[in-house]
């Protein structure tokens, strides 16, 4: 029969940002064409982004390697002076917007046949607030009024030589708000991005104030062009193949932005893999909304769920209805990074869910597709399961060069196992849009698991292990005729200041032959922020590293050497820094364990010896040029530990230039001379003292720091900045340092710097992530803190795994910002916890 059906799509360009819909076929057969789909002309083509700009162009246009060193002005001023790391262009300076129109012709000539080119934000804050910046933002109520009027000008430049050409900007977080009078051109893309949202609901539907204020925005936008395009987030970035029940909002959204006349919608999923959670649904659903968002979607459902499942169909789409009737508690919000964790879930739904999975699983016994298709589906409640196991790394046994697991294989660990074997059967999985997360993610449960090999290292008469799954950490070292010096749970490494020091990493390193069997470099973090080469030689082990600045504008911390000891004898130590006097470590009867605190002159003191009083067995550690600020010790009697970390001096002034550190470590022969110890006879965890260096700080450098404070016992305090009031000082509980089952009384040595105004100084607790309640919270007004240091009481409890203590700024007015807040910072001294009678 004659067909006469015309039909007229709901969006100019249309891109589900979904790995499977990349393929050109499928696309096509969706009606995707958007920039990333494989479309070529036998498909009708595409509508692309050329030259290589495609999103967050700003560096790639004007990098600081090329241009900050002469020309800092065309970067942003902050804080009153110029920066590179994490900024943006400078949008007033017009060299700014000559060389970017220059460059910006000159990639489109090279690429003339797109539709259009990015000059876009980079994915970041740190925006321009130089004299004219502002005045442009002030007056536009928005950092979008730089923005649009920097494009404007490069767009107006454009036109004259491509006039077919649309240049595509952001309105991204800082500037999603449209401004107030400066209109985007007739060439110019506005391309709205809702990151910030709640999507458990449509986003005129959900109360989440994100969404109200996004709404507001899109009206905004689409009341000055006629070309806005939208951004917007369809899967759980930080955890793809977890779950994230959405699916309530997508035909309500692709609505809304219709009916507020956007033109190109952009619906960024796991665009790195194959199946993330109902990736194949979300897909082709979102194909079809971006066409038609008034089709029955329950029909597309019923056809999906059909095909795609076979007789397993009914089951999954009980676990599909069951997961999207779930409702939130009205503080918790479904975003794009929230984890499974989360109090959105259920205690018990994903143990249900899968037993379902198993009967689907059944279901499709003799359909081998239908089958592969349902093993790929239970990952998420699979990998949710785990998320929600406890988050302690098993103990590992170390033999002959290998890790291997020392618990019995439990439940969780046959979880991990089974998720593991559909891992290795799918085809390119991601779990995460950070690589990083998914080796961690992926190294945790493997250990659990499987356990970890080591390479071997031998040369100049010394023997080595390096284990790159676990922190890249040294293993062994031995010499001929000298035993093994290092405790294998801990190992030797360097690692930046200000992370957790005194636990052995379990981070996921890349590792690389330099010389094989004698040199190894093992790397981690993105562009390789951690470096780390490893080789022997006559010298001993020599370990030169290499750390890049953190995220931010925090300078670049030192690198510490992190040495775990192996003396035949844990329960004391002698150090001997340079030509120094022999220092002794040794907890008292009290105490299951000690941490002291050496600090060191401002000169190199060229070695550092460490040996045991009993046994005599020592190293050596050659520190070069290095100036230390403190040596510290950690002696852990009941889990037999010997833990030393040297702490080089902060560079003056600071910088975020990378910090590069060598040290040569090599075992020594029986040492004579050392001082003679009597340890007591048993010991017990009556007190417990958590000195600063014990904790972790968040945002290491912008929330806080380690630093050297006289007024503190011993010399040093964590110092808390005024400029937030999140809990980033955390110390979590070890259960071994405490006596089991005994509850014992906290309470916290710290001084508050007020900062004139009235409000909160501080506050702090016990926080239970097991059974996700606190205990002890208290707070103080800076009316009611004294001068200096002061103990302040806690609360009484029993310390346990799961369990962690913090601090954290006074709260203030997060609407008004930090210059409300009525602290400058707050110091921390130490934790003490005493056994409760």
């Amino acid at each position: 029969p004659e067909l006469d059906d015309t039909q007229t799509p709901a969006f100019v360009m249309r891109e589900p940002f979904w790995y499977d819909l990349f393929d050109g076929d499928l696309a096509a057969r969706c009606r995707a064409n958007g920039n990333r789909m494989d479309l070529q002309e036998r498909h009708g083509g595409k509508i692309r982004f050329g030259g290589g700009l495609f999103v967050h162009t700003f560096y790639r246009l004007i990098s600081p390697e090329e241009f900050f060193g002469e020309h800092p002005e065309y970067f942003s001023e902050i804080d009153g002076r110029r920066v590179h790391e994490r900024a943006q262009l400078c949008l007033s300076n017009p060299d700014v917007v000559r060389l970017c129109t220059e460059r910006v012709l000159e990639r489109i000539r090279k690429d003339p046949g797109a539709r259009l080119y990015s000059l876009s934000q980079n994915d970041w804050a740190g925006y321009c607030t130089c004299a004219a910046c502002r005045a442009i933002d002030e007056r536009e109520g928005s950092p979008a009024g730089s923005l649009i009027h920097f494009v404007n000008q490069v767009a107006e430049a454009v036109e004259k030589e491509f006039p077919d050409v649309w240049i595509e900007t952001l309105a991204y977080q800082y500037t999603r708000t449209p401004p107030k009078t400066i209109r985007p051109r007739h060439n110019v893309v506005p391309r709205l991005c809702t990151i910030e949202c709640d999507f458990s609901l449509p986003l005129d539907v959900s109360p989440y104030p994100q969404n109200r204020k996004f709404v507001e925005d899109i009206r905004g936008w689409s009341a000055m062009t006629d070309k806005l395009y939208v951004w917007d987030y369809t899967t759980n970035f930080a955890h793809y193949i977890g779950p994230h029940p959405n699916f309530a909002s997508l035909q309500g959204n692709a609505r809304f932005f219709r009916d507020n006349h956007v033109v190109g919608l952009f619906e960024q999923g796991a665009y790195q893999g194959y199946h993330a959670e109902f990736a194949e649904l979300r897909g082709w659903v979102l194909a079809k909304l971006l066409w038609n968002p008034d089709q029955d979607v329950e029909a597309l459902y019923r056809d999906f769920f059909a095909g795609y499942y076979g007789a397993a169909a009914p089951l999954v789409r009980a676990y599909f209805d069951d997961l999207q009737r779930l409702t939130a508690p009205p503080e918790v919000a479904l975003t794009i990074w929230m984890p499974p964790t989360s109090a959105f879930y259920p205690a018990g739904f994903f143990e249900a869910a899968l037993e379902t999975w198993r009967q689907a699983e059944a279901a499709v016994q003799g359909d081998p597709v239908r089958l592969s298709n349902v093993r790929m589906g239970a990952l998420p409640v699979l990998y949710a399961l785990l998320c929600r196991a406890p988050t302690e790394a098993a103990p590992l046994r170390y033999a002959d060069g290998r890790y291997t697991p020392a618990a019995a294989d439990d439940g969780i660990a046959a979880l991990a196992r089974e998720f593991l074997t559909r891992f290795g059967e799918g085809r390119r999985i991601r779990i995460a849009e950070s690589a990083e997360r998914e080796a961690a993610f992926l190294s945790l449960w493997r250990g659990r698991v499987e356990g970890f090999a080591t390479t071997p290292l031998r040369g100049g008469g010394w023997t080595a292990a390096v284990c790159p799954d676990l922190g890249g950490r040294v293993s062994e070292l031995a010499g001929e005729g000298l035993a093994n010096v290092v405790d294998p749970r801990l190992g030797i490494d360097v690692i930046p200041a200000g992370g957790d020091l005194w636990n052995a990493s379990t981070q996921a390193f890349r590792m690389q032959d330099l010389e094989p069997g004698v040199a190894v470099q093992v790397s981690a973090g993105r562009d390789d922020s951690l470096v780390r080469s490893i080789r022997l030689d006559p010298a001993g082990l020599h370990l030169d590293a290499t750390h890049k600045a953190p995220g931010g504008t925090a300078p670049t911390p030192p690198a510490v050497l992190r040495l775990g000891l192996a003396l035949g004898d844990a329960r004391a130590l002698c150090l001997r820094v340079g030509q120094g006097p022999w220092e002794t470590v040794m907890p008292a009867a009290d105490e299951a364990m000690v941490l002291r605190s050496f600090a060191q002159p401002a000169t190199p003191p060229g070695t550092l010896t460490l040996a045991s009083p009993f046994t005599g067995r020592a190293i050596e550690v050659d520190l070069g040029e290095a100036v230390l600020e403190t040596v510290m010790v950690l002696c852990d009697i009941r889990q037999e530990r010997l833990l030393v970390l040297a702490v080089p001096a902060r560079a003056v002034p600071p910088s975020r230039e990378p910090v590069r550190a060598g040290y040569v470590v090599r075992p020594l022969a029986g040492v004579t001379g050392l001082p003679v110890l009597t340890p007591p006879a048993s010991h017990t965890a009556d007190r417990v003292v958590i000195e600063d260096c014990l904790v972790t700080l968040g945002r290491y450098g912008v929330w806080g720091e380690h630093v050297a404070d006289p007024l503190a016992e011993d010399g040093r305090a964590a110092k808390l900045i005024g400029n937030h009031y999140e809990w980033c000082l955390q110390w979590r509980i070890d259960p071994q340092w405490f006596e089991p089952g005994t509850p014992y009384a906290l309470r916290v040595r710290l001084r508050v710097e007020p900062s004139g105004q009235p409000g909160k100084a501080f506050w702090a607790g016990i926080y239970d992530t097991l059974r996700r309640r606190g205990f002890g919270q208290i707070d103080r007004t800076v009316d009611q803190v004294g001068e200096g240091y002061q103990w302040y009481e806690v609360g009484t409890w029993v310390p346990e795994a799961g369990q962690y203590l913090w601090v954290g700024p006074g709260q203030f007015d997060a609407a008004k910002g930090p210059a409300t807040s009525a602290v400058k910072a707050v110091y921390v001294d130490r934790f003490e916890l005493r056994r409760s009678p």
